[in-house]
C-alpha cells in the first residue's frame, strides 16, 4: 500500500501465486505468508494440501489445492489452470516441491535418478508450464534450492548436491532469458532447516553460526522479498538464507 508517497516494498494485494511443495515445511509456511500479504495461492503437493488451502482461506484469501507430481508435465499445466482459469490470472510461482537424498559413491543410479527427477526436472517442468501466463502479467519466480548446491552438500549425498546445483543454475539460465520478457527468476539455498526432512540426519544447531536452525517461515519470509516490489531490480540471484553458514556466495 502506497503512504506519503511512498510504495510498500510487499503488496501481493490481487494477485495470485503458485506454490509447489505446499502442503507442509517450507512449502506451507511460503503459502501462508504470500496470502499474509494479499495473495490467492494454489497449492501443489503429492501430500494432502487441504491444511494448507484451510490456513490460507482463514486469512482472508481464495486458496486451491491439487494434486501434483512435479516430474508430470500435465500435473503441471493443471496448476497454471487452476490459477489462471480458476482464480484469473498467474503473477507468483515458487517452486518448493524437492526430496532429500543421502548416500555416498554407493547411491545407484535409480536413486539419483529419483531424487533428479523431482528436484531438478520438477523445478523446469513447472517453470515451463507457468512461463506464458507469468509473461503476460510480468511475473516472478522464485526456485527453493539448497547450500548443498553451493557447497557441495553437508550432510546430503551427491544425488542431492547436484540435483540442487541444477536448481541454481537453471535460475540463471531462467533469469537471462526472462530479463528482456518481463520475468524475473531469483531463488534462494536454505541451510538447515527445522523439518521432516532434516530429522534424524546428523544435523546440529551448534553447527550454524547462527545457533540454530532455520524455521519455515524465515524462508518464507526471504521468498515473500523475492515476489514483492522490494526486489523488482533483482534476477537471476540465489540467496543463501543460511544462519551464516556461507558468507560468500
Amino acid at each position: 500500500m502506497a503512504q506519503n508517497g511512498i510504495s510498500a516494498a510487499v503488496d501481493l494485494t490481487g494477485q495470485v501465486a503458485i506454490v509447489t511443495g505446499g502442503a507442509r515445511g517450507i512449502g506451507q509456511a511460503t503459502a501462508l505468508a504470500l496470502a499474509r500479504e494479499g495473495a490467492d495461492v494454489v497449492v501443489g503437493d503429492m501430500l494432502d494440501t487441504d491444511e494448507t488451502v484451510k490456513k490460507v482461506q482463514a486469512l482472508g484469501r481464495r486458496a486451491t489445492g491439487l494434486r501434483t507430481d512435479v516430474t508430470s508435465t500435465a500435473d503441471n499445466a493443471a496448476l497454471v489452470a487452476a490459477a489462471v482459469d480458476g482464480l484469473g490470472r498467474l503473477d507468483v510461482l515458487v517452486t518448493c516441491a524437492g526430496v532429500y537424498g543421502e548416500g555416498a559413491l554407493d547411491v545407484d543410479g535409480d536413486e539419483f535418478d529419483r531424487v533428479y527427477a523431482i528436484n531438478a526436472k520438477g523445478t523446469y517442468l513447472s517453470v515451463q508450464a507457468a512461463w506464458a501466463a507469468l509473461e503476460d502479467g510480468g511475473g516472478k519466480v522464485v526456485c527453493i534450492g539448497s547450500i548443498a548446491g553451493k557447497v557441495g552438500g553437508v550432510l546430503a549425498g551427491p544425488q542431492y548436491a547436484a540435483s540442487k546445483g541444477a536448481v541454481h543454475a537453471m535460475v540463471r539460465w531462467f533469469a537471462k532469458y526472462g530479463a528482456s520478457r518481463g520475468v524475473l527468476v531469483n531463488g534462494i539455498a536454505p541451510g538447515a532447516v527445522a523439518t521432516e526432512m532434516i530429522k534424524g540426519r546428523g544435523y546440529r544447531e551448534s553447527d550454524w553460526p547462527l545457533g540454530r536452525f532455520a524455521e519455515p517461515e524465515d524462508m518464507a519470509e526471504a521468498v515473500v522479498y523475492l515476489a514483492g516490489q522490494g526486489s523488482n531490480f533483482l534476477t537471476g540471484k540465489v540467496l543463501s538464507v543460511d544462519g551464516g553458514l556461507l558468507l560468500q556466495d
